[in-house]
């Protein structure tokens, strides 16, 4: 087989400069042409040449100035699968192949060169006719070495090594150090060889996982896991002692890891990429400082399976997309940061970053020549607390009273929007909605506009949405939707051997309540707040009948089929993504069911609507029209993504997916007729997937008409969900409410405190 040239398709200067570059600079600060200083990385990109349908790369590694992957090609005339490591010179551009005679039903765990031309590799044999429980073949494992020409020097059998380290343990990575030993990393346990191959011994992990293995700046092996035994638990760094087999020298305080391996530094001893950022990690301070944000090079960290330093103190990352599988080489080049076209700034803040949300910065930012979309995240996933939420939203409320700080586009989607609309904190998108090109407002699901436009303001347009409702057999609940909390309650009353919902508690049920009623008795807009109504002291009364707490150490879970179809659980909270699911429940519950909605204050249908990708633009942003660009964009490409999920706000991607499960398909035989089962039945190809709880199953069919229609509907009734989590409302009511539901005070003096502390809650953030 001849040799797969590899090409460096650096990026045009003008386009390279032109990308919004990684590096040192504040992020809270609006860039421009004025004030950029000090330095940053400018992706230049290299391009694997060839990866077709036949041939692709994987395994990607750096080691010294030498990229190294693996070359699988299959050749579909003779049906043989070839598998070859490369070396790619990233000096002289130049590629060495060293095709690797794996055995017959071999497969190729894991490999790593040594430097000196030499590849280590773990291949899976599955020839073995052991077999598992669950009917899948054990492999027997072979450590091996081959020199620069493929040759092997030695093949072991290691198949009872990694079984002591665990039955049917998982290899994850091999390594080889610069006397020759051996390291293969099993799931929490560290294999030890000798240079000849020869067992020395293993270093385990007792309560723990690894995540990765690899080199220090001190070209010692170190092993980063999770410790379960540690005092404040989290991910810890050691050395291995290969001599004493054991653990060696323990460090702390790492930056949240991505699962992608440990990479020498570039001055301090560790790089460390947790899926947004690149640390460097120093061994003797056991401290870490940023080095750059992967957003700020264009590049989707979520993507990065590997960043590494070179010889000359250069980086290169590896990026695989997950949903096209193309894989991208990027050399980050030091760059002044003067030398770099500088783009008007827009910062997102949100308080927890997302996949969905860097993939869609990163397109917009390779698409606009004008802007360049930062993210702010406000919970440090790296340090962590219990007041971790309380003391991101103070951030947050800091930087949006600031001004010099505030975001100029805020993720609604954890945060209460109809608050926040009424502080005036939120800029009205009608007038960006009715001067766009790109949308009308008829082109978005009846309703929801108005559902996500508070007091005249319409503070975010989401992508997709899913639905949350309640239901019942019909025969019991009747066929009409929605109810209210008495009504809900007499029916309780009228089945006393039943439970109304399967494994509930106060806390859990208070939640939902406030959730579907929590605008009947809080209201932003003119600062007022009403729980001493009889509307509140109901729902009170209501969350009362339910226990205090359940023993989930004795609770059995499950579909509860039976006990449903008898009538001994008699209501389901029903969460519907896709049209199929509400075929879900006259399955479950064995006849026609309604779905009448959580019930709530005015008898209304509660069927609540929880909205991703909500994000709105702040009323002090000096970016408005950037940050309409980017929702726009956002909105356009809503649905293409692997990201998605639940239901498009577009009617017109609503409509493609309603053709698509609704069309009906049978199996055909080689003469285009139907091929029937055992009984006579058409057998359907479409429709397909479905739902099972341990011994009870439900396969989808396709939709109907009429179920298109009850999903519809629900869609038509449907409100935004108030965002109530860690809301301090509810936190003021489940305190206050604990001592009505314990007896120890009646429900008027429990009411009267809630509405007199909420007041004040309301009054002081309206």
């Amino acid at each position: 087989m001849g040799k797969k040239h590899i090409l460096i398709a650096a990026l045009c200067t003008a386009m390279t400069l032109s990308l919004a570059a990684c590096g040192n600079q504040d992020t809270e600060q609006k860039k421009d042409s004025s004030d950029a200083e000090g330095y940053v990385y400018v992706p230049e990109y290299i391009t694997l040449d060839g990866e077709d349908e036949s041939t692709w790369f994987s395994n990607l590694m750096l080691l010294g100035n030498s990229l190294y992957y693996t070359q699988y090609k299959y050749d579909e005339a003779t049906g043989e699968s070839t598998q070859t490591v490369c070396e790619y010179s990233l000096a002289d551009a130049g590629v060495k192949e060293i095709p690797l005679q794996i055995r017959e039903n071999g497969s190729l765990s894991c490999y790593a060169p040594d430097g000196e031309g030499n590849i280590y590799t773990v291949v899976s044999d599955y020839s073995s006719e052991n077999m598992s429980e669950e009917g899948w073949t054990i492999p027997d494992m072979f450590l091996g070495k081959w020199d620069s020409q493929g040759t092997a020097v030695f093949e072991k059998d290691i198949t009872d090594a990694v079984n002591r380290a665990g039955e049917n343990s998982y290899i994850q990575d091999v390594l080889v150090d610069g006397q020759g030993n051996i390291y293969v990393c099993a799931e929490n346990a560290v294999l030890l060889f000798d240079s000849a191959g020869e067992e020395q011994g293993m270093v385990e992990i007792s309560d723990g996982w690894i995540s990765a293995i690899g080199f220090g700046k001190d070209e010692k092996v170190y092993l980063c896991y999770y410790d379960y035994n540690s005092n404040s638990g989290g991910t810890v760094l050691s050395e291995i002692d290969f001599a004493g087999k054991k653990i060696g020298n323990t460090y702390k305080n790492l930056p949240g890891m991505n699962g992608n391996g440990l990479s020498v530094g570039i001055e301090k001893d560790f790089l460390i990429n947790d899926g947004s950022r690149v640390y460097e990690y120093d061994l003797a301070s056991e401290t870490y400082e940023e080095l750059f944000s992967w957003l700020e090079c264009d590049i989707n960290g979520s993507y990065v399976d590997y960043v590494g330093t070179t010889e000359d103190g250069k980086l290169v990352a590896v990026i695989r997309d997950w949903e096209t599988g193309a894989t991208e080489i990027a050399k980050l080049n030091k760059t002044a940061a003067s030398e770099v076209v500088q783009k008007e700034e827009i910062i997102i803040g949100t308080l927890y970053d997302s996949q969905e949300l860097q993939a869609a910065a990163v397109a917009f930012n390779k698409a606009n020549d004008t802007y360049h979309v930062s993210i702010k995240t406000y919970i440090d996933n790296n340090n962590g607390t219990e007041n971790s939420y309380q003391d991101a939203i103070t951030n947050l409320n800091n930087d949006i009273t600031s001004g010099a700080n505030c975001p100029d586009i805020l993720d609604l989607s954890q945060l209460n929007a109809e608050q926040l609309a009424a502080k005036g904190i939120i800029e009205d998108l009608t007038p960006y909605l009715e001067k766009s090109s790109v949308f009308d407002k008829e082109d978005f699901i009846d309703n929801l506009l108005d559902g996500f436009t508070y007091d005249g303001v319409l503070v975010a347009i989401p992508t997709s949405f899913t639905i949350s409702t309640v239901v019942g057999k019909t025969s019991e609940v009747g066929e009409e939707m929605g109810w209210t909390l008495d009504e809900m309650m007499t029916f309780a009353k009228a089945h006393p051997d039943a439970e109304l919902f399967d494994g509930i508690e106060q806390s859990t049920m208070l939640y939902y309540c406030m959730m579907y009623n929590q605008d009947a008795f809080v209201d932003w807009a003119n600062g007022e707040s009403h729980f001493d109504s009889e509307e509140f002291k109901t729902l009170l009364e209501f969350v009362n009948m339910f226990p205090q707490e359940i023993d989930w150490t004795s609770y059995e879970g499950g579909a509860k089929v039976e006990e449903r179809q008898a009538g001994e659980i008699l209501l389901e909270n029903a969460y519907i993504s896709d049209f199929q699911e509400v075929q879900i429940y006259p399955a479950m519950y064995g006849e026609p069911v309604t779905f009448i909605g959580f019930p709530t204050t005015d008898g209304s249908v509660g069927c609540s609507m929880s909205a991703s990708s909500l994000y709105g633009i702040t009323a002090k942003s000096d970016q408005k029209d950037g940050a309409w660009a980017f929702i726009e964009s956002y909105l356009s490409s809503a649905g293409d993504s692997m990201y998605s999920w639940g239901f498009s706000t577009l009617k017109e991607k609503m409509q493609e997916h309603i053709d698509e499960i609704t069309k009906v398909e049978y199996l055909l035989d080689e003469n285009g007729e139907q091929v029937l089962d055992e009984n006579g039945e058409p057998i359907l190809t479409s429709g397909g997937g479905g739902i099972g709880w341990e011994d009870w199953e439900y396969t989808y069919h396709p939709s109907t008409e009429e179920e298109v229609e009850l999903v519809m509907e629900l869609i038509s009734v449907a409100t935004p969900a108030s965002n109530v989590s860690n809301d301090e409302i509810l936190n003021i009511i489940t305190e206050e409410a604990d001592a009505y539901f314990k007896g120890q005070k009646t429900l008027d003096d429990v009411v009267n405190i809630i509405q007199s502390k909420a007041q004040i809650y309301i009054s002081e953030n309206s």
